[in-house]
């Protein structure tokens, strides 16, 4: 590996975060990874450069499948867009390109975003307050 290679590599970690949806363990992961190179290679932090538009870390719906899972929740999707009911009244809508979120909500005058949000960790939070409990009855 070279000194660009290493340069190239760690603009594109240091995208990597949970507002993008990164789980937090990746996000350590790439900071770690990131103060590696720049230790093997005595990069400083001016020398990095931003990563090109071009390269963008993207995120895909198993992030947002595995959470849901969690919550026994089920993701139905078509394209770049998903939605899941969360209890009778909400339903949560997902866009996955803009890695955003929102809660619309069932009132006597119709549906009405009640929350807006960006990122997995985001949701996850919503969700440990909103979502449905499920309870098992079943004995070991």
């Amino acid at each position: 590996m070279t000194v660009e290679d290493a340069l190239r590599k760690i603009a594109l970690l240091r995208r990597i975060s949970t507002d993008n949806g990164a789980v937090a363990a990746e996000a350590e992961t790439a900071h770690r990874l990131q103060r590696a190179l720049m230790e093997r290679y005595a990069i400083t932090t001016q020398d990095i450069r931003d990563a090109s538009p071009k390269t963008v870390f993207r995120l895909n719906w198993g992030y947002w499948q595995d959470l849901l899972d969690e919550f026994g929740l089920r993701l139905n999707r078509f394209g770049g867009r998903g939605s899941v009911k969360v209890g009778t009244n909400r339903i949560a809508y997902i866009k996955l390109a803009a890695n955003q979120w929102w809660v619309e909500e069932r009132s006597p005058g119709g549906w009405h975003t009640t929350v807006r949000h960006r990122g997995v960790e985001s949701l996850r939070e919503y969700l440990k307050e909103h979502a449905p409990k499920s309870y098992s009855f079943l004995r070991r």
